[in-house]
């Protein structure tokens, strides 16, 4: 499934980005992550698709207006994936570089 694809992709990339941070950092160096996910474990959830569904507006008002091909927009695809607090839990845990303290989820309002 594409959710699937997104998730491997993630992992494999917030794996990697562990691993150079970790070089980077002191011994007992602290870091403090900012990431849009969500807050339920349901990955189909639609918690952080409002900025998305903002940029499907523009990007279909830029085709109506003649700025962007149809077809080209058909095909544009934007790899993104929200990872849950248990799934960034777990993978922190089994990177092995960091413990874990803290993951605090801080709601954003989208709307204007």
């Amino acid at each position: 499934s594409v959710v699937k694809a997104y998730f491997d992709q993630f992992q494999n990339d917030f794996t990697m980005f562990l691993r150079c941070r970790s070089k980077e950092l002191i011994g007992g160096g602290k870091m403090v992550l900012t990431i849009l996910g969500r807050k339920t474990n349901e990955p189909y959830s639609k918690e952080s698709s409002y900025m998305f569904h903002l940029l499907a507006t523009i990007l279909n008002n830029m085709v109506t207006e003649g700025l962007i091909d149809e077809e080209k927009l058909n095909r544009f695809n934007l790899p993104f994936y929200a990872p849950s607090p248990t799934e960034l839990g777990f993978l922190i845990e089994n990177e092995g570089s960091f413990s874990l303290d803290q993951i605090h989820v801080s709601e954003v309002s989208w709307q204007p």
